[in-house]
């Protein structure tokens, strides 16, 4: 098993989160100029600015990324699909939507899933990047209650030996044991799939650590995420 410095996933991490914000350093976007209500609204950011956080991915041929956020009060959620590359942006009304969906989300005639459409260099690093880009896209538009992703902290050595987390002592944790080494993210070969292993610590309800398995098939850049709750500290916060 192969792992990453924690300092550069983090460092991808934060790119990605000011792409998704639309908080560029020199060009930071106000998202409260623009005229919003409660609902389903095109996006004022340009989700292909995320995209680009990561280098050892891109869009497959003939596919572009249209954006969706849907608000209500302080709340907030999103969703990013991917779209024949001459499709014209639409307006939610103007979609089907997804009735079996939480929120019943616009989808437009053609759209795939983000995953399915992206393509890489075939790197573990290209692996880790997929993990990050698939979590940080979920959370694309997420406030208050709409962040999920966003609580949780990635992991390279026990919550409880980092200062800037105030997470419990190590006496009170109770789980798992996980070997030192193991907590800093990782890529390993299983026969022809890859996988991709994150620890995360979260207080979210309950001061937890979780492992997430990505298991990517040959080929592919979509797939499939196994979460535990390895270990668990002391109380949390509802927000």
């Amino acid at each position: 098993m192969d792992s990453f410095g924690i300092v550069r996933v983090n460092r991808l991490r934060k790119a990605a989160e000011r792409a998704r914000d639309g908080v560029d350093p020199d060009f930071p976007l106000d998202r409260g100029s623009f005229p919003r209500c409660d609902g389903w609204s095109v996006s004022p950011i340009d989700p292909t600015d995320l995209l680009k956080v990561f280098k050892t991915l891109w869009l497959k041929d003939g596919f572009a990324l249209h954006a969706y956020e849907f608000t209500s009060g302080g709340n907030g959620n999103g969703v990013i699909w991917a779209v024949p590359f001459d499709a014209p942006v639409l307006k939610p009304e103007e979609c089907p939507r997804l009735k079996d969906v939480f929120l019943e989300p616009p989808k437009p005639p053609g759209a795939v899933e983000l995953m399915k459409a992206i393509e890489g260099d075939g790197s573990p690093w290209s692996y880790l990047s997929a993990s990050i880009l698939a979590r940080e896209a979920a959370e694309f538009g997420a406030a208050w209650h709409g962040s999920s992703w966003t609580e949780h902290t990635i992991l390279g050595k026990p919550p409880w030996e980092m200062v800037s987390l105030s997470a419990s002592p190590v006496e009170v944790w109770e789980g798992d044991d996980i070997a030192r080494d193991a907590w800093k993210p990782a890529y390993r070969e299983k026969g022809e799939a890859k996988e991709i292993v994150l620890h995360s610590y979260s207080q979210l309800e309950n001061e937890a650590v979780y492992r997430a398995t990505d298991t990517y098939q040959p080929g592919s850049y979509d797939f499939e995420m196994d979460v535990v709750r390895v270990c668990f500290g002391g109380g949390g916060y509802i927000h």
